[in-house]
């Protein structure tokens, strides 16, 4: 018999801004597979000023990268009981919106943008959430192929979408990149898509673009 206990656990945040008068943007950002918050906010640090508010909660699972010491990461999820890890996530990212987005004023854009592994999760608790988020932004990942489009296209469609990918991107053929791309016009979604020249990592130059037209409502 395999029973399901739910149980507390302390999570990582690592937050760059503040709230003040001068704000514009909040950043809810889930980094990729293998990556600790602590480093992977530092690739946002070109747009640290007072407009923006970045929040890059951690992965629950840590793990070593390679054997039994060294270099630490983190996961969102694994195969193994898959379904509970996305269950346990969406709740944790409701529980960081509550906590650091919720107090903000109203007139504040809310990002979420998900590199990588935290496409996906940031699509998943996109389509689970309650809250509003006013951009979606997924950068070097693929769409969840279980994500229910059907169950959620009004919330999905009423996102503003954006599809960041670059052309030497080794997880992501030019073939896979179009493929995401026609699973959300399937969907009735246009996104803004900014292709980039470069590999599988957050790059200044398509990162001011992006900046750039979140704050284009």
């Amino acid at each position: 018999m395999i029973d399901y206990l739910k149980v507390q656990k302390t999570a990582r945040v690592v937050t760059e801004g503040a709230n003040n008068p001068d704000l514009k943007s909040v950043w809810l950002i889930a980094h990729g597979y293998g990556q600790l918050s602590t480093f992977f906010i530092n690739k946002f640090e070109k747009l640290f000023n007072k407009e923006n508010l970045f929040i890059v909660p951690e992965g629950l699972h840590r793990y070593y990268l390679n054997g039994f010491s060294g270099k630490i990461g983190a996961s969102w999820m694994t195969k193994e009981e898959r379904e509970k890890d996305i269950e346990d996530y969406c709740q944790y990212l409701d529980v960081i919106y509550q906590n650091y987005i919720l107090p903000l004023d109203k007139k504040v854009i809310i990002n979420a943008l998900g590199f990588s592994q935290g496409g996906a999760t940031i699509c998943r608790w996109a389509a689970h959430t309650k809250w509003r988020i006013d951009n979606l932004i997924v950068w070097g990942s693929v769409i969840p192929p279980d994500m229910n489009f059907e169950a959620d296209v009004r919330k999905l469609r009423n996102l503003k979408w954006h599809y960041v990918a670059g052309d030497k991107d080794e997880f992501l053929s030019e073939k896979r990149r179009g493929e995401q791309l026609e699973v959300l016009e399937r969907n009735g979604i246009e996104p803004n898509s900014i292709h980039y020249k470069g590999t599988h990592d957050i790059l200044e130059e398509p990162l001011f673009l992006l900046n750039k037209n979140v704050l284009n409502k």
